[in-house]
């Protein structure tokens, strides 16, 4: 892998440089970007002659591909279906994404073969994101991933937004390579020609995601099950929307997305189950990774998520080919890796706001923990197996602390860019769910292994609801505060680096004194 192949330095200069590159391909145009390179590649090295000419070089050329690799990425083929949008009145293809149900509509991902012009049909290429709109309770036919489909209906390109800073749908859609949408109105314009096409490992993660479903619906209570499925399978689309806004309002909507921190509880519990087993630390880790592969297939490939498996399977790779990860390493050769395979992920706040968090827990939380330490607010004592049970839940909630808080330093300017509040109750409100988390997430997928079981799956339900119902109450109160969330105008882009500049001079201002 990547990270064992190269120090630490030299891939997180080539990450940086390649995610820099895709930027610049953003927003100028390749005869500056070029220039850049070139004018960095000659200078600094005169400039700054302790630094090796053959690394200025690695960087100016990781820098170009990032800029190319973006440039090529937005190209859409000539036989994509967006090509064909105001002349096409029918289209063919297979349901790539699992459907998703909302108030009154079902949206899904069509990958398009064909389409049809006049009463021609011709090969064509690309998704169309479908939205079915119907009062139906159940849309007939019902339409699931692997799907062979045809849909009689129009396509048409997503519009930009009409204000600025306003949320695109038509550049969220674009970084998924989707240039077309259509509507459905009915379900005579649906007809299913061929079911299961899909990917059979797909296949069977969305079955055992349904499964899981229907056994949280079946021994929880409906409003707590709406949570508990939306924490187990990091979605909001489960949730009213008072219930959504009060997540909004309280900063912890970040437990129901699908991020490192549903993956750091599945390897929690994975891991001590099975070491139970006996299997050699090898066999052990390869089904830790395909556990965390059937869970990303399970919830969506989203970049939060990405990152996560990908940093969980290096650190789990590397003591078997005798290899030290280092956090710093593994994290920047994520961060290139999954910008290679989808430059414009770059621009996703999901990407963004993944990363910047990982990167506050590694720089920010030590700092902050030597401060509250050196500061007498807790105790810098080590997590011992013999510590008592108030040591133990006073140590997580500490540790909640520390994590929200520079978590929250650290990702609030891009927050207040994209959605305009800062959370007054952020802190109190993730120290309070942080032993509930883990115990909602441990009944949600105990869920279709007990609900069988009348008396055990009771059990499970009825603590995972109480957990559930005191969370609820937690967020709700909290949400309910009038100035629980301030409303916040987007910043500037200078406004923004101008943060992070002081926000790094003052950390390295306190990590200097601590130290001392």
């Amino acid at each position: 892998m990547i990270y064992i192949m190269m120090p630490e330095s030299r891939i997180t200069a080539i990450a940086i440089c390649f995610a820099a590159g895709i930027a610049a391909a953003a927003y100028l145009h390749p005869i500056v970007w070029l220039a850049l390179a070139a004018m960095s590649a000659l200078g600094v090295p005169v400039i700054a002659k302790n630094v090796k000419r053959s690394t200025v070089m690695i960087a100016a050329v990781a820098f170009v591909l990032g800029a190319a690799h973006y440039c090529v990425g937005r190209e859409i083929p000539q036989s994509d279906v967006s090509r064909f949008v105001f002349h096409i009145n029918a289209f063919e293809g297979t349901v790539a994404s699992d459907p998703e149900n909302g108030e009154g509509r079902t949206r899904l991902i069509c990958k398009v073969a064909r389409v049809k012009s006049g009463d021609e049909w011709v090969s064509a290429c690309g998704q169309v994101m479908v939205n079915i709109y119907s009062d139906e309770t159940a849309l007939s036919p019902k339409l699931d991933y692997g799907d062979r489909v045809r849909i009689d209906t129009n396509a048409y390109p997503p519009q930009d937004p009409t204000n600025p800073g306003q949320f695109s749908w038509k550049g969220y859609l674009a970084r998924q390579y989707i240039y077309s949408c259509a509507y459905v109105k009915n379900a005579s314009q649906l007809h299913v020609i061929e079911r299961g096409q899909g990917n059979i490992l797909l296949l069977a993660a969305l079955k055992s995601k349904h499964y899981i479903e229907r056994s949280i619906a079946k021994i929880t209570p409906e409003r707590e099950a709406s949570v508990m499925t939306g924490m187990v399978l990091g979605t909001y689309s489960y949730l009213p929307r008072e219930t959504l806004a009060n997540f909004g309002k309280t900063g912890t909507l970040h437990l129901l997305a699908a991020s490192g921190y549903n993956c750091f509880i599945l390897l929690f519990f994975a891991t001590p189950i099975l070491k139970l087993t006996g299997l050699m630390p090898k066999y052990r880790s390869a089904v830790v990774i395909f556990l965390l592969i059937m869970y990303m297939l399970m919830v969506g490939m989203k970049p939060s998520l990405i990152r996560a498996s990908v940093m969980a399977s290096a650190f789990l790779i590397a003591p078997l080919l005798k290899r030290v990860p280092s956090i710093k390493t593994v994290f920047f050769a994520a961060g290139f890796g999954i910008l290679a395979i989808n430059p414009s992920y770059l621009f996703d706040v999901g990407f963004q706001l993944s990363f910047l968090a990982v990167w506050a827990l590694i720089s920010i939380s030590p700092v902050v923990e030597s401060i509250l330490v050196k500061a007498g607010v807790i105790n810098q004592t080590p997590f011992k197996r013999r510590a008592g049970l108030l040591q133990k839940i006073s140590s997580e909630i500490a540790g909640a602390g520390v994590a929200t808080l520079s978590v929250t330093l650290f990702t609030a300017p891009v927050i207040a860019y994209y959605f305009n509040y800062f959370s007054i109750v952020s802190l109190p409100a993730n120290m309070a769910l942080a032993l509930g988390v883990p115990v909602v997430f441990a009944g949600g997928m105990l869920a279709p292994i007990v609900a069988p079981i009348p008396v055990v799956g009771t059990a499970v339900g009825w603590v995972g609801g109480k957990v559930t119902s005191a969370m609820l109450g937690i967020v709700d109160y909290l949400g309910s505060w009038h100035y629980s969330s301030v409303a916040i105008a987007s910043p500037g882009v200078l406004a923004v680096v101008g943060y992070y500049i002081v926000l790094y001079a003052a950390l390295s201002y306190v990590r200097s004194k601590v130290a001392a």
